[in-house]
């Protein structure tokens, strides 16, 4: 009796793989489960976007003109229709600020040893008005860039896509996004 417990267990496992592997097969199984892996990429992507970190502080571009200079430029990508890009930058931009440094050096000798601490000190020059000095600026990393277009479904344009945004941006190709448009 408990053999045949063991065979019907068996059975009922092999036929529950051999239904699995047809649902797979099946391409509204491939079509939603495609759709969904989608839909949680993007639900973790904008959750992390909107994340409040107190170490980072995460800055959106909303058309500025290096938003829209992309787009131009993508828009003339052929294939690729009507654009919208958004970036993500860590942080924002940083003022670099002239500095003098002062170095002092200490040399102890000790019983044939010799020993040296060399001190430097950082102090930012100022102007008449006792301001920093300020000498540029510095823009802030680009965390990635998310395009959604027309003809991004494609292949071959996402791939267009993604390498020009390399290229411009100097960023990772896993910083990239690439979405069709409606």
């Amino acid at each position: 009796m408990e053999n045949n417990n063991i065979t019907d267990n068996r059975k009922n496992k092999e036929n529950s793989k051999i239904k699995f592997a047809e649902l797979i097969k099946n391409k509204k199984f491939q079509i939603i489960f495609a759709a969904v892996v989608l839909f949680v990429v993007i639900i973790a992507y904008f959750s992390y976007v909107n994340v409040e970190n107190k170490d980072k502080q995460v800055t959106l571009s909303d058309g500025k003109e290096l938003t829209s200079q992309i787009q131009d430029v993508l828009g003339k990508i052929k294939g690729v229709g009507d654009v919208k890009v958004l970036i993500v930058y860590d942080g924002g931009e940083q003022l670099e600020i002239a500095t003098k440094v002062d170095k002092k050096t200490d040399r102890v000798e000790d019983e044939g040893r010799v020993t040296e601490t060399i001190e430097e000190t950082t102090t930012p020059i100022l102007t008449n008005g006792n301001q920093p000095l300020v000498i540029g600026t510095k823009r802030a990393k680009i965390d990635g860039v998310v395009v959604v277009a027309k003809g991004g479904d494609d292949p071959k344009v996402r791939v267009a896509i993604m390498q020009a945004l390399a290229t411009l941006l100097k960023i990772e190709y896993n910083c990239i996004n690439v979405f069709g448009m409606e």
